[in-house]
């Protein structure tokens, strides 16, 4: 039988109480009749009813109670409490312990002809039929938004849909929601997810909430049976047996059922939001029944497991697009909730963008602001912000945060033709944000930023281990993103670009957009190719960079450094002012006394990474 425990969270207290179907107890510190919680004041004289319905706890403050019913940290004036729940008044505990009813688990032997009578209908036979009560059941079916929306889990909702069951289906006797884990769905020819062809179902469902009439007295149990076919065809099953088929078997009940009931249909609920979801209502007819009395009721179960479709569905897509639009920009969301979006989510080799971003300048952030973690907080949170707005407002994707540092990438799910131009364009758009900390209380001052923008084939998508997966790519590109990000320390720049990027920026990016510097030809340490290392330049006018005569002059420089003519290079970079990037170039041919090595191709090797 199933129990509430009561105690108290702060002092001695504690009491056991069975729940009897059906009856309604009052709460409260001095109950007129009812359970008194008689240790705690946060609790009012009157404060809560409590029934227990055979499968949850409905739970309900009095108007005049001053305190709310807590389950976790939500405050809540009524709740459906499933088995094995907490919820809280004051400082009191309240534990629901105990079974709900099961489901019968029938055999899966095929039936034996003639005890039963079933009849499949689809959406569009059902609506040859009329609705008993057209304006009742419409002005029912518009209150599942509201439903939907004052539902905190599965059960709570299935518990109020229950009830609309009970009142949009006059006839009805018993009714019910069950939910089923259903098995991983093969794919048809055209990459469909079908339930055709399953022939079980696990023995017990995951949630099944029921109702039935105050005057019914039987033990009602859905025929498990009849809500395999209903899943198996996608239709709503009509069943109607006679008394033979009441009958049991050495395995138990053949059908549906209980005591006297002699009809039950099944309605799935299709959509991939309430997979495995159906609606089974039940009753008992003086006389004989035929599957055409029951059309406006079953047009009425349809149509609701529609508009349940249709809202779940609705409300789980906005969940899901409010959760990716921390990684994802519009565009990208679109193609991952669309149609096919099932197939969005599969790894593919692609040409991919990547680009790293990482602040400069927390070490010395951390010392100024030691005494004020908060702050400190802001700070990093804000840097982590502009980078992220960067990369999405470019319509990249994110696929890592590590620390300071973040991951964007471009080309998955959707192709771009510009290739990494968009992903340029984030990095332009990040350093200049960082530079000017224009609105932004100075909690970017004393930080910049380094980035690394990259381009090749990968593998993007959903990828990981089988307990832990994200979207995220893989590749070397992704390695050659983080190496020309390291670069920028070496060179004395902010954005660092390879080869192939800077390729794509002289064909789309315009002059007002960006401008490129070619820096050097590399070979990275612990790798035996060649990297051309470019820097993506703010546009001609920003404060602090170089004149389109100064960037003429260095990469004719470095062209003279490539090709062995170190003498002019050096005669060249001694008449440029004075940069990170200049003081690499000097510095690497010192190492060399200022002559090219016997075997040099162009390339310093880098003694760092």
């Amino acid at each position: 039988m199933p129990q509430l425990i009561v105690k108290s969270l702060t002092q001695e207290g504690k009491f056991e109480q069975n729940l009897s179907r059906g009856q309604v107890v009052r709460i409260g510190r001095k109950p007129e009749n009812g359970w008194a919680v008689s240790w705690d004041k946060q609790i009012s004289r009157e404060h809560a009813d409590v029934e227990w319905d055979g499968t949850a706890l409905k739970v309900t403050c009095l108007e005049a109670a001053r305190n709310s019913i807590f389950i976790g940290n939500e405050p809540v004036r009524s709740a459906v409490i499933a088995s094995g729940t907490t919820f809280v008044i004051g400082q009191t505990e309240f534990t629901l312990v105990g079974d709900p009813i099961d489901i019968v688990a029938e055999p899966d032997a095929p039936q034996a002809s003639g005890d039963v009578d079933e009849h499949a209908f689809n959406r569009e036979e059902l609506k040859n039929f009329q609705f008993r009560d057209a304006g009742q059941q419409m002005e029912l079916l518009s209150e599942l938004p509201a439903i939907l929306d004052e539902s905190r889990t599965d059960a709570d909702f299935a518990a109020r849909l229950v009830e609309l069951l009970m009142q949009g289906i006059p006839a009805s006797d018993a009714v019910a929601v069950v939910q089923y884990d259903m098995p991983e769905l093969p794919d048809d020819d055209d990459g469909a997810a079908t339930v055709a062809g399953f022939s079980v179902l696990p023995e017990k469902p995951s949630m099944m909430r029921v109702a039935t009439r105050d005057e019914y007295e039987g033990r009602f149990r859905p025929s498990r049976r009849l809500v395999l076919s209903a899943l198996t065809r996608q239709e709503s099953i009509v069943h109607l047996w006679n008394e033979e088929s009441e009958e049991e078997g050495d395995d138990g009940p053949q059908f549906t059922v209980s005591d006297d009931l002699d009809w039950a249909f099944c309605t799935p609920i299709l959509s991939d939001s309430t997979r495995g979801w159906v609606l089974y209502v039940s009753g008992i007819t003086e006389g004989d029944i035929e599957e055409g009395d029951l059309g406006g009721d079953l047009r009425f179960a349809e149509l609701m497991a529609q508009f349940i479709a249709s809202v779940r569905s609705v409300r789980t897509l906005q969940e899901t697009q409010t959760q990716l639009s921390s990684f994802f920009s519009p565009k990208v969301i679109e193609s991952l909730t669309g149609e096919n979006a099932h197939l969005a989510l599969v790894p593919q080799e692609r040409d991919i963008s990547v680009l790293f971003c990482d602040v400069r300048g927390f070490s010395k952030k951390s010392e100024q602001f030691k005494d004020d973690l908060h702050m400190l907080l802001a700070c990093v949170r804000e840097a982590l912000s502009v980078m992220a707005n960067g990369i999405l407002d470019s319509d990249g994707t994110i696929a890592d945060f590590q620390g300071d540092a973040a991951l964007g990438f471009w080309g998955w799910p959707v192709a771009l033709e510009e290739g990494p131009v968009p992903a340029c364009r984030a990095a332009l758009e990040i350093q200049r944000v960082f530079i000017s900390d224009d609105d932004r209380g100075g909690l970017l001052d004393g930080f910049s930023v380094g980035l690394g923008v990259a381009h090749g084939n990968a593998i993007a998508g959903h990828i990981g281990t089988q307990k832990q997966a994200k979207v995220g790519v893989f590749g070397p590109v992704v390695n050659q993103g983080a190496r020309l990000e390291s670069m920028t320390k070496q060179y004395g720049v902010s954005i660092c670009i390879d080869e192939q990027s800077a390729s794509f920026c002289r064909k789309f990016l315009k002059p007002e957009e960006g401008r490129l510097r070619k820096l050097a030809h590399v070979r990275p340490k612990g790798m035996d190719s060649t990297v051309v290392v470019t820097e993506l330049v703010q546009p001609l006018g920003t404060p602090g960079t170089p004149t389109d005569e100064h960037i003429n002059g260095f990469e004719a420089a470095v062209e003279a450094v490539v090709s062995g003519q170190w003498a002019s290079a050096i005669e060249q970079l001694n008449a440029l002012p004075d940069d990170g990037a200049r003081e690499f170039l000097i510095q690497h041919m010192a190492k060399f006394n200022n002559e090219p090595p016997a075997n040099w191709d162009g390339a310093f090797s880098l003694d760092n990474k």
